[in-house]
Protein backbone atom coordinates (compact mmCIF):
# COMPACT_ATOMS: atom_id res chain seq x y z
CA UNK A 1 0.00 0.00 0.00
CA UNK A 2 1.18 3.50 -0.75
CA UNK A 3 1.71 6.26 1.72
CA UNK A 4 -1.70 7.75 0.97
CA UNK A 5 -3.46 4.39 1.05
CA UNK A 6 -2.11 3.81 4.55
CA UNK A 7 -3.22 7.26 5.59
CA UNK A 8 -6.66 6.68 4.16
CA UNK A 9 -7.15 3.48 6.06
CA UNK A 10 -6.40 5.48 9.15
CA UNK A 11 -8.77 8.29 8.23
CA UNK A 12 -11.55 5.82 7.67
CA UNK A 13 -11.58 3.91 10.53
CA UNK A 14 -9.45 2.68 15.46
CA UNK A 15 -9.64 4.88 18.34
CA UNK A 16 -9.78 1.99 20.73
CA UNK A 17 -12.50 3.47 22.83
CA UNK A 18 -16.23 3.41 23.23
CA UNK A 19 -18.76 6.17 23.26
CA UNK A 20 -21.97 6.27 25.23
CA UNK A 21 -24.74 4.17 23.73
CA UNK A 22 -22.67 1.27 22.55
CA UNK A 23 -20.36 3.03 20.15
CA UNK A 24 -16.68 2.15 19.80
CA UNK A 25 -14.67 4.65 17.78
CA UNK A 26 -12.53 2.79 15.26
CA UNK A 27 -9.26 4.51 14.25
CA UNK A 28 -6.69 1.90 15.02
CA UNK A 29 -7.59 -0.29 12.10
CA UNK A 30 -7.06 2.62 9.82
CA UNK A 31 -3.35 3.06 9.60
CA UNK A 32 -0.41 0.72 9.26
CA UNK A 33 2.97 1.96 10.43
CA UNK A 34 4.65 -1.18 9.02
CA UNK A 35 4.15 0.04 5.44
CA UNK A 36 3.95 3.82 5.90
CA UNK A 37 6.99 5.76 4.59
CA UNK A 38 8.75 8.20 6.94
CA UNK A 39 7.62 11.77 7.15
CA UNK A 40 4.52 13.89 7.71
CA UNK A 41 1.19 13.39 5.94
CA UNK A 42 -2.40 14.57 6.32
CA UNK A 43 -5.90 14.16 4.96
CA UNK A 44 -9.37 15.68 5.10
CA UNK A 45 -12.44 13.45 4.94
CA UNK A 46 -16.12 14.16 4.39
CA UNK A 47 -18.80 11.49 4.63
CA UNK A 48 -22.53 10.84 4.89
CA UNK A 49 -24.13 8.23 7.19
CA UNK A 50 -27.45 6.43 7.12
CA UNK A 51 -28.16 5.15 10.64
CA UNK A 52 -30.66 2.70 12.11
CA UNK A 53 -31.28 1.46 15.65
CA UNK A 54 -31.22 4.19 18.29
CA UNK A 55 -30.82 6.79 15.52
CA UNK A 56 -32.94 7.29 12.40
CA UNK A 57 -31.29 10.11 10.51
CA UNK A 58 -28.76 11.35 8.00
CA UNK A 59 -25.44 12.52 9.45
CA UNK A 60 -22.68 14.63 7.86
CA UNK A 61 -19.14 14.11 9.13
CA UNK A 62 -15.85 15.91 8.71
CA UNK A 63 -12.41 14.77 9.82
CA UNK A 64 -8.89 16.21 9.84
CA UNK A 65 -5.99 13.79 10.20
CA UNK A 66 -2.26 14.25 10.69
CA UNK A 67 0.36 11.49 10.85
CA UNK A 68 4.11 11.47 11.44
CA UNK A 69 6.12 8.29 10.98
CA UNK A 70 9.79 7.43 11.52
CA UNK A 71 11.64 4.09 11.56
CA UNK A 72 10.19 2.97 14.92
CA UNK A 73 7.96 5.87 15.95
CA UNK A 74 4.47 6.81 14.77
CA UNK A 75 2.30 9.69 15.98
CA UNK A 76 -1.31 10.14 14.91
CA UNK A 77 -3.72 13.00 15.60
CA UNK A 78 -7.42 13.08 14.66
CA UNK A 79 -10.07 15.80 15.05
CA UNK A 80 -13.62 14.98 14.00
CA UNK A 81 -17.04 16.61 14.07
CA UNK A 82 -20.50 15.19 13.29
CA UNK A 83 -23.80 16.99 12.81
CA UNK A 84 -27.16 15.46 11.94
CA UNK A 85 -30.56 16.89 11.13
CA UNK A 86 -34.11 15.55 11.16
CA UNK A 87 -36.01 18.09 9.14
CA UNK A 88 -34.73 21.44 10.42
CA UNK A 89 -33.91 20.16 13.89
CA UNK A 90 -30.28 19.52 14.87
CA UNK A 91 -30.28 16.10 16.51
CA UNK A 92 -26.62 15.06 16.30
CA UNK A 93 -23.79 17.22 17.63
CA UNK A 94 -20.49 15.56 18.38
CA UNK A 95 -16.81 16.53 18.66
CA UNK A 96 -13.85 14.18 19.17
CA UNK A 97 -10.08 14.66 19.47
CA UNK A 98 -7.64 11.74 19.63
CA UNK A 99 -3.83 11.50 19.91
CA UNK A 100 -1.97 8.18 19.61
CA UNK A 101 1.70 7.14 19.77
CA UNK A 102 3.21 3.80 18.72
CA UNK A 103 6.70 2.39 19.13
CA UNK A 104 7.81 -0.66 17.14
CA UNK A 105 10.03 -3.05 19.16
CA UNK A 106 10.08 -5.87 16.56
CA UNK A 107 8.49 -6.51 13.19
CA UNK A 108 5.64 -8.36 14.95
CA UNK A 109 5.47 -6.41 18.24
CA UNK A 110 4.63 -2.75 18.99
CA UNK A 111 3.51 -0.76 22.00
CA UNK A 112 0.96 2.04 21.86
CA UNK A 113 -0.57 4.66 24.11
CA UNK A 114 -3.36 7.18 23.47
CA UNK A 115 -5.53 9.93 24.96
CA UNK A 116 -8.97 11.08 23.84
CA UNK A 117 -11.67 13.70 24.56
CA UNK A 118 -15.24 13.42 23.34
CA UNK A 119 -18.60 15.24 23.46
CA UNK A 120 -21.83 13.80 22.04
CA UNK A 121 -25.08 15.66 22.76
CA UNK A 122 -27.35 13.27 20.91
CA UNK A 123 -26.12 10.25 22.88
CA UNK A 124 -26.40 12.24 26.12
CA UNK A 125 -22.63 12.30 26.61
CA UNK A 126 -21.53 15.59 28.14
CA UNK A 127 -17.90 14.54 28.63
CA UNK A 128 -15.79 11.51 27.93
CA UNK A 129 -12.04 11.37 28.53
CA UNK A 130 -9.81 8.33 28.33
CA UNK A 131 -6.21 7.17 28.40
CA UNK A 132 -4.92 3.72 27.45
CA UNK A 133 -1.83 1.68 26.65
CA UNK A 134 -0.89 -1.85 25.65
CA UNK A 135 0.83 -4.18 23.14
CA UNK A 136 -0.01 -4.74 19.47
CA UNK A 137 0.91 -7.95 17.63
CA UNK A 138 1.23 -8.73 13.91
CA UNK A 139 1.29 -12.56 13.65
CA UNK A 140 0.93 -12.60 9.87
CA UNK A 141 1.89 -10.10 7.18
CA UNK A 142 2.42 -10.19 3.41
CA UNK A 143 2.33 -7.77 0.48
CA UNK A 144 -1.43 -8.27 0.05
CA UNK A 145 -2.76 -9.08 3.54
CA UNK A 146 -2.11 -8.40 7.21
CA UNK A 147 -3.50 -9.73 10.49
CA UNK A 148 -3.19 -7.62 13.66
CA UNK A 149 -4.13 -8.43 17.27
CA UNK A 150 -4.08 -5.91 20.10
CA UNK A 151 -5.08 -5.35 23.71
CA UNK A 152 -4.95 -2.18 25.81
CA UNK A 153 -5.84 -1.30 29.37
CA UNK A 154 -8.14 1.70 29.13
CA UNK A 155 -9.16 4.13 31.89
CA UNK A 156 -12.23 6.17 30.96
CA UNK A 157 -14.23 8.90 32.68
CA UNK A 158 -17.60 10.07 31.43
CA UNK A 159 -20.48 12.31 32.49
CA UNK A 160 -24.00 12.23 31.08
CA UNK A 161 -25.81 15.50 30.38
CA UNK A 162 -28.28 16.89 32.90
CA UNK A 163 -31.75 16.28 31.43
CA UNK A 164 -34.99 14.65 32.49
CA UNK A 165 -33.77 11.04 32.35
CA UNK A 166 -33.29 8.91 35.51
CA UNK A 167 -29.51 8.75 35.06
CA UNK A 168 -29.08 12.46 34.22
CA UNK A 169 -25.75 13.91 35.32
CA UNK A 170 -24.28 10.50 36.18
CA UNK A 171 -20.48 10.39 36.42
CA UNK A 172 -18.45 7.19 36.14
CA UNK A 173 -14.78 6.22 36.02
CA UNK A 174 -14.14 2.68 34.76
CA UNK A 175 -11.26 0.45 33.76
CA UNK A 176 -11.84 -1.58 30.60
CA UNK A 177 -9.91 -4.13 28.60
CA UNK A 178 -9.99 -3.13 24.92
CA UNK A 179 -9.05 -6.04 22.64
CA UNK A 180 -9.27 -6.10 18.86
CA UNK A 181 -8.63 -8.20 15.76
CA UNK A 182 -7.95 -6.48 12.45
CA UNK A 183 -7.62 -8.08 9.02
CA UNK A 184 -6.56 -6.03 6.01
CA UNK A 185 -6.64 -7.41 2.44
CA UNK A 186 -5.64 -5.66 -0.78
CA UNK A 187 -8.18 -6.92 -3.33
CA UNK A 188 -6.71 -4.95 -6.23
CA UNK A 189 -3.95 -2.41 -6.73
CA UNK A 190 -6.32 0.44 -5.80
CA UNK A 191 -8.90 -1.42 -3.66
CA UNK A 192 -8.63 -2.59 -0.02
CA UNK A 193 -10.92 -4.38 2.43
CA UNK A 194 -10.53 -3.89 6.20
CA UNK A 195 -12.41 -5.98 8.78
CA UNK A 196 -12.28 -5.03 12.48
CA UNK A 197 -13.72 -6.67 15.61
CA UNK A 198 -13.53 -5.05 19.07
CA UNK A 199 -14.48 -6.48 22.48
CA UNK A 200 -14.36 -4.18 25.52
CA UNK A 201 -15.46 -5.69 28.88
CA UNK A 202 -15.48 -3.65 32.08
CA UNK A 203 -12.95 -5.20 34.43
CA UNK A 204 -15.07 -4.73 37.56
CA UNK A 205 -18.11 -6.33 35.89
CA UNK A 206 -17.49 -8.53 32.85
CA UNK A 207 -21.19 -8.66 31.98
CA UNK A 208 -20.84 -4.99 30.96
CA UNK A 209 -19.40 -5.47 27.46
CA UNK A 210 -19.23 -3.39 24.31
CA UNK A 211 -18.73 -4.90 20.85
CA UNK A 212 -17.94 -3.47 17.43
CA UNK A 213 -17.73 -5.06 14.00
CA UNK A 214 -16.78 -2.91 11.02
CA UNK A 215 -16.35 -3.80 7.35
CA UNK A 216 -14.74 -1.10 5.21
CA UNK A 217 -14.09 -1.04 1.45
CA UNK A 218 -11.74 1.68 0.16
CA UNK A 219 -11.16 2.53 -3.52
CA UNK A 220 -8.37 4.90 -4.57
CA UNK A 221 -8.91 6.13 -8.17
CA UNK A 222 -5.78 8.31 -7.94
CA UNK A 223 -3.20 9.50 -5.42
CA UNK A 224 -5.31 12.44 -4.28
CA UNK A 225 -8.80 11.01 -3.65
CA UNK A 226 -10.20 7.92 -1.93
CA UNK A 227 -13.80 6.71 -1.84
CA UNK A 228 -15.05 4.48 0.97
CA UNK A 229 -18.09 2.40 1.87
CA UNK A 230 -18.47 0.80 5.27
CA UNK A 231 -20.96 -1.07 7.46
CA UNK A 232 -20.65 -0.71 11.23
CA UNK A 233 -22.46 -2.70 13.94
CA UNK A 234 -22.07 -1.86 17.64
CA UNK A 235 -23.65 -3.40 20.74
CA UNK A 236 -23.63 -2.30 24.39
CA UNK A 237 -25.03 -4.52 27.15
CA UNK A 238 -25.54 -1.52 29.50
CA UNK A 239 -26.21 1.73 27.57
CA UNK A 240 -27.57 4.94 29.14
CA UNK A 241 -31.33 5.32 29.55
CA UNK A 242 -33.34 5.81 26.30
CA UNK A 243 -30.36 4.65 24.16
CA UNK A 244 -30.57 1.50 22.04
CA UNK A 245 -28.25 -1.42 22.77
CA UNK A 246 -27.77 -2.14 19.07
CA UNK A 247 -26.72 0.43 16.46
CA UNK A 248 -25.91 0.02 12.77
CA UNK A 249 -24.38 2.46 10.30
CA UNK A 250 -24.08 2.35 6.52
CA UNK A 251 -21.47 4.95 5.58
CA UNK A 252 -20.00 6.37 2.39
CA UNK A 253 -17.28 8.99 2.20
CA UNK A 254 -14.51 10.69 0.25
CA UNK A 255 -11.04 11.61 1.53
CA UNK A 256 -8.75 14.27 0.04
CA UNK A 257 -5.07 13.68 0.82
CA UNK A 258 -2.22 16.17 1.07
Amino acid sequence: MSRWANLLVLVLGVLTSREAAAQIVNVQALFDEATAPPGLAGAVEASLDWRTGSTQLLVARGMLLGQWHAERHTVLGVARGEYGFAGEQLIVSRILEHLRYRYRFLDWLSGETYVQHEYDAFRRLQLRALVGAGPRFTPWSSDTARLVLGVTMMLEHEQLRRDGEPDAGTRATDLRLSSYVLARVRLMENMSLVETLYVQPRLTRFSDVRLLNETLLAVEPNKRFTFTTGFLLTYDTAPPATVSRLDTQLRTGIAVKF
